[in-house]
């Protein structure tokens, strides 16, 4: 049963990450830039764990990342050893670098362009955590562009 209710929470907030990133490349030029310099069409993957939540998305030149429904091949795949690895980072209690570290997740693909996706995720995390959290998972905290409530009400008028 924990392991159904974790792959629910890492599927509803790879959903708000997701939406978050589309926001932010629109009203956040750090994140703009990151993304503008993938290759059109990159793909990537976020795998849960075994049975876990995926998100898989596409570099798309209209919104900057579009989601893909099913992604057979990907350019960068992050796969998440357990599904409670996977909650640990999305949940802000570990940082992807400390992930990284403690070997939570195995990486297929191009580190260089990964680490352009972490550095989103990064700003991502700054806006969507409290500071607290911020603090204690990145080694530095960016300045917002936005506050967290607009990223938030943007995201839900996105999904919309």
């Amino acid at each position: 049963m924990e392991k159904e209710i974790l792959t629910q929470i890492n599927r509803t907030v790879l959903a708000v990450l997701l939406r978050a990133l589309r926001v932010l490349y629109r009203e956040d030029s750090r994140i703009r830039t990151e993304i503008d310099s993938w290759p059109e069409g990159l793909t990537l993957k976020l795998k849960c764990g075994p049975g876990g939540a995926v998100l898989a998305l596409q570099k798309s030149g209209t919104y900057g990342i579009r989601r893909l429904r099913a992604a057979q091949h990907t350019d960068i795949t992050m796969n998440f050893k357990s599904v409670q690895g996977a909650f640990r980072v999305l949940s802000g209690q570990v940082g992807i670098s400390e992930a990284y570290a403690r070997h939570l997740f195995s990486l297929e693909g191009d580190i260089y362009q990964t680490m352009s996706f972490v550095r989103c995720v990064e700003y991502a995390e700054a806006y969507l955590f409290p500071r607290i959290m911020t603090r204690r998972i990145l080694r530095e905290i960016p300045e917002k562009r936005l506050s967290t409530l607009q990223v938030y009400a943007l995201s839900v008028v996105e999904h919309v």
